[in-house]
């Protein structure tokens, strides 16, 4: 093959693996970090930094060293560390979460550790390949111009294949592997024998390497629960999500739990799926104690279909609308949670709860949220131009059920203070129940229950109406309204569509995520794994430079290197005056 036809293909792969890297990355940080804006600001500023580092590494090593066996050892070294990048992940996040640098600067670092090295590499590609194809170009700047061109082409190659193609169909760690073994092999050719050797054994080692890590199981924090194995894994256009079943040995019973990007979304008890395992679902029937006379209910999250399920179930006369972004989470709940999309009170919309309120004329009785997570709040749903549009969909005795996770007061409740007075500033009277308990200070789920009725209701009215009502199927609702409280609402800023800073007050639920980050013996053990791999291919190399080291000088030998010293004495006597 051609040199020039070579060049153009590394450049080309490089910039491809790139992007990709950028895209996967996101998927690396979010069981630990979420996905905020400040973890895709430190994935973006580390890239482009790296990419600065490494144009300029590489134009320096290029006038150095100007050979294509710099070029594929960049590539090669960059493929190694990319295929390294599913072991390394969870140790050093866990690193960088116990150092408590915050939510804004703990992405940051992290994204710096593991993303940084080999985009430097691969950044080196593009000026390494245009100096050692100097020769071959008449026209410099127009080469030059054309290799930045294909790179910038594989970047954009790298993008839609990886989100469109790859993510969806493969899951993270796959691609990230793939992506790794590309990188090996495209450079193979160009490397020198000793290199090759290197590479071929990586390429045979690397499914050795920490397989516990990469083929992770998430593992709850419940001293009851024991996993009994994975049912589902898959990356979605949205997020990881993993189905797994737990042991609940207190309760003599299985729980399957749905988890998205590290984090618990919805539970099912196996032995009774009616069962409500996340008692914050039961919650959601306050909207009757408001308004006993409710026909129509949308929900804005689907979830496991928790409460949708329940509604239906209880609620003979009630229909139902839930509007969920992923698709493949309707197709998991029906698969794994007994969902039953054939109900005719049931209708289900895949769309963006804000775009799908634009699109539609549809009143409702009751609007329950229950979209957020602990590593993602969406802003455009907690803000005030938000809630004005529910009130827009809401009948006359409408009401809104939001779900939020915070402590009920103190320095870690901003978030829900903000809320709270963004929900006061379109509804004449907004509630708030602890699901834990008002007097709890942990971290919990907190019911804000926003209402269109001008009447203010006690908690001695909520225990009342709870207490008379025939219909609700929910017996510990009665005593559920005693965790009623009153939000504090100052210091705390209205949310609006230009200023909605939630990622600022998310701290404490992204710095406990959920999974094997405080496994210690797990860590340990895929830490020795890996060093073992290391030592062993240090061994090989340490060979063959001893190998070289003497060959070298039985081919230059005793004789020889006096001879060479004799006449190197000699040239210097001649040029003597």
């Amino acid at each position: 093959m051609p040199h020039h036809i070579r060049i153009m293909g590394w450049v080309f792969i490089s910039g491809l693996a790139l992007m990709a890297l950028e895209l996967l990355g996101s998927r690396l940080l979010a069981p630990a970090f979420g996905n905020s804006i400040f973890v895709w600001g430190s994935l973006i500023g580390v890239v482009l930094s790296a990419l600065c580092a490494g144009y300029l590494l590489g134009g320096t090593l290029a006038d150095r060293y100007p050979s294509y066996v710099g070029v594929c050892s960049a590539i090669s070294a960059a493929g190694i560390l990319v295929m390294a990048l599913p072991s390394l992940t969870y140790p050093i996040c866990n690193a960088v979460i116990n150092l408590n640098l915050g939510e804004r600067y703990s992405p940051l670092l992290a994204a710096t550790v593991l993303l940084a090295p080999p985009s430097v590499l691969l950044g080196m590609v593009p000026p390494y390949s245009i100096r050692v194809t100097a020769k071959s170009f008449k026209q410099l700047g127009k080469s030059s111009g054309a290799l930045y061109a294909l790179s910038t082409l594989g970047s954009l190659v790298g993008t839609f294949l990886t989100v469109f193609i790859l993510i969806p169909a493969f899951g993270v760690s796959r691609v990230i592997l793939a992506l790794g073994v590309t990188l090996l092999v495209s450079a193979f050719l160009g490397l020198n024998m000793r290199l090759k050797v290197l590479v071929l054994l990586i390429l045979a080692l690397a499914p050795l390497a920490a397989p516990n890590i990469v083929n992770h199981t998430l593992a709850l924090a419940t001293n009851n629960t024991q996993s009994t194995g994975v049912v589902y894994e898959a990356d979605t256009p949205y997020q990881h999500v993993l189905v797994t079943d737990m042991n609940d040995s207190a309760h003599s019973t299985f729980i399957r739990f749905l988890i998205t990007d590290g984090v618990l979304q919805s539970a099912m008890d196996l032995k009774d799926p009616h069962a409500a395992v996340f008692a914050y679902t039961d919650y959601f029937h306050i909207g009757f104690l408001v308004n006993a006379n409710i026909e129509r209910v949308l929900f804005v999250g689907g979830g496991g279909f928790t409460g949708p399920k329940e509604f239906l179930r209880d609620y003979p006369s009630v229909r139902v609308d839930v509007v969920e972004i992923d698709p493949a989470i309707i197709k998991i709940s029906q698969r794994y949670f007994g969902l039953d999309v054939s109900n005719p009170r049931l209708r289900i919309y895949v769309e963006d709860a804000r775009l799908f309120l634009r699109g539609t004329d549809q009143k409702y009785d009751l609007i329950i949220l229950d979209a957020l997570s602990s590593g993602f709040i969406p802003f455009h749903l907690m803000t005030k131009e938000f809630f004005e549009e529910l009130v827009n969909h809401l009948g006359s005795n409408g009401t809104v059920i939001s779900n939020l996770i915070s402590p009920p007061h103190g320095a870690g409740a901003q978030l829900l203070r903000d809320e709270a007075k963004t929900l006061r500033s379109v509804f004449p009277n907004v509630y708030a129940f602890a699901v834990e308990g008002p007097e709890s200070q942990g971290l919990q789920n907190i019911i804000l229950v926003a209402a269109l009725r001008s009447q203010f209701m006690t908690k001695g009215d909520f225990k009342e109406v709870a207490e008379n009502v025939s219909s609700l199927k929910t017996r510990t609702l009665g005593q559920d309204v005693a965790n009623y409280f009153v939000p504090e609402t100052e210091p705390a800023t209205v949310l609006t569509d230009d200023f909605a800073p939630v990622e600022t007050q998310i701290s404490p639920l992204v710095m406990q995520p959920l999974g094997n980050y405080q496994d210690s013996d797990m860590i340990l053990k895929e830490t020795m794994r890996i060093l073992a791999i290391a030592v062993l291919i240090s061994v090989v190399i340490v060979i063959f430079r001893a190998k070289r080291v003497v060959q070298r000088g039985l081919h230059e030998g005793p004789s020889d290197r006096g001879v060479n010293n004799k006449q190197s004495i000699n040239s210097q006597s001649d040029k003597r005056p």
